[in-house]
Order: structure tokens, then C-alpha cells, then sequence
């Protein structure tokens, strides 16, 4: 039974009738047809630009912010990365976002991936290396990260207490962390990578596969100056992209 009403059959036909002609003149199908389709089937990767706005973060001698190194390093991925993928950051410019609002729009947009960019600091000039973590609660990671000496860092992330939903992820996210350092591990001028748990607040509520990358220490001269460098910048956004890559062409 047809159930359009007269006016919207009438409408409708002549568009159909004219597109369809076209394109057998043409031989081609109007690309309004396809490329909706096709944004479709891509995969969601959310990229988190850590601090902005009032939220500085790790300094360096050299007055490098962390919340700039940040974002540039999330522009460059998102280059590398958006041919094939779609690509949202969680900040664009230099503005303050709350935690929460971060990896809420990874859960809103139902994103495969949530990949959150820092750099490191310390005390400790000589400190150096790149961490990348994947969530861990409290009481498996606190003998860990005094053993360790992990620096906590200035963005808050401190654990709460609320359902854990990463952690039904641990294990996809311990992957994506490795498959991310492999990468990484191919820069003759990265010496330290280390995978890590942590309670990170940032990472707690993602419904995806999520870690946090300390991209080197801002407060190590050498590696601020490495981190000042769009060059040396642009080859970790790639060999970090080929890690996302690779994880999930794992996962198709």
C-alpha cells in the first residue's frame, strides 16, 4: 500500500528521475549519493589536546607550555590521520576543558579510539623518556607508581570514585599502548618508552579503547628542545598515528 501523501510523490519522482538520468549520461554517480555512505563506515578516533586556557601544565626552561606542544602535536595526527579516519579534537585553540567534557565527546561521538597528549614534568632535570599509559585503579597501581616515581602531573587527573567503565577496555588499551610504543621505539632519538597503568581521571569514563601519551619532559632540556622542533614534532605525530593504524586494522 502507498501511503505518501500525492504532494511528496510528486516531488520526489522528477529529483529521483533527473538524478538518475544524469548519471547515466555521465557515467559517474553524483558524489551526493556516495560520500555520506562512505563517512559513514570510517572510524572515530578522538584526539585530547591536554590543559589550554588557564591550564598551562609542564614548562620548560625555555618557557615551552605544555597545553601548546599539546595541540600541535593533536594538529599534526590529525593530519596524518584524517584521510582515512575521522578525526574530532577535543579543543582546537587555547581554551580550558574539563575532564569530563572530554571523554564525554569520545562517548557521544562513539569514538574506536580516544588518545589523550601530554608532555611530562619533574623536578628532576635529567628525567627523560616518553609514557604512555592505559587505565589502572588505585590499588593495583599504587605500589607501581612509587616504585617507579611517576610525577603526577598538573592536569588533575586523580582518581574518582564512580563506575570504572575502562576498565571493561584495560586490555584493548594495554594493546593500543603497546602497538603505539613499538612505533615509537623506531625514533633513534627516543630512548625511554615506558607502558604503564594509572588512575587517570581522563581516561576512567571512555567507552573505547583510551590511553595518555607524556610525549617527553618539557623540564629535560634536550627533549624541550626536541619538542620545540615541528620537525621532530611531525615524526612522532606519524609513528603515533601508524600505532593508531595499526591497532585498528587489528580490530577490523
Amino acid at each position: 500500500m502507498n501511503i505518501a501523501p500525492k504532494n511528496f510523490q510528486l516531488g520526489v519522482v522528477p529529483i529521483l528521475a533527473t538524478l538518475l538520468l544524469w548519471s547515466l549520461s555521465s557515467g559517474a554517480i553524483p558524489a551526493v549519493a556516495k560520500q555520506p555512505l562512505f563517512d559513514a563506515y570510517r572510524r572515530i578516533i578522538v584526539l585530547d589536546p591536554g590543559h589550554g586556557g588557564r591550564e598551562i601544565g609542564a614548562r620548560g626552561a625555555d618557557s615551552t607550555a605544555e597545553k601548546a606542544v599539546a595541540l600541535e602535536l593533536a594538529q599534526l595526527m590529525a593530519a596524518e590521520l584524517q584521510r582515512d579516519y575521522k578525526v574530532m579534537l577535543t579543543r582546537t585553540d587555547d581554551y580550558h576543558v574539563d575532564l569530563d567534557q572530554r571523554t564525554a565527546l569520545a562517548n557521544h561521538l562513539k569514538a574506536d579510539v580516544f588518545v589523550s597528549l601530554h608532555t611530562g614534568g619533574s623536578l628532576v632535570y635529567s628525567t627523560a623518556g616518553t609514557i604512555i599509559y592505559y587505565y589502572q585503579n588505585v590499588a593495583e597501581t599504587s605500589a607501581v607508581m612509587e616504585e617507579n616515581g611517576v610525577a603526577q602531573g598538573n592536569d588533575t587527573n586523580s582518581p574518582i570514585e564512580w563506575n570504572r567503565v575502562q576498565n571493561s577496555y584495560r586490555e584493548s588499551s594495554r594493546i593500543l599502548a603497546r602497538m603505539i610504543s613499538s612505533r615509537l621505539s623506531t625514533m633513534n632519538s627516543i630512548k625511554n618508552i615506558r607502558v604503564q597503568g594509572a588512575p587517570l581521571s581522563v581516561l576512567q569514563g571512555a567507552q573505547m579503547p583510551a590511553i595518555l601519551i607524556e610525549a617527553g619532559y618539557l623540564t629535560n632540556p634536550a627533549e624541550e628542545k626536541n619538542l620545540r622542533d615541528k620537525r621532530y614534532l611531525m615524526k612522532v605525530a606519524a609513528e603515533i598515528s601508524k600505532g593508531i593504524e595499526d591497532f585498528l586494522s587489528r580490530t577490523d
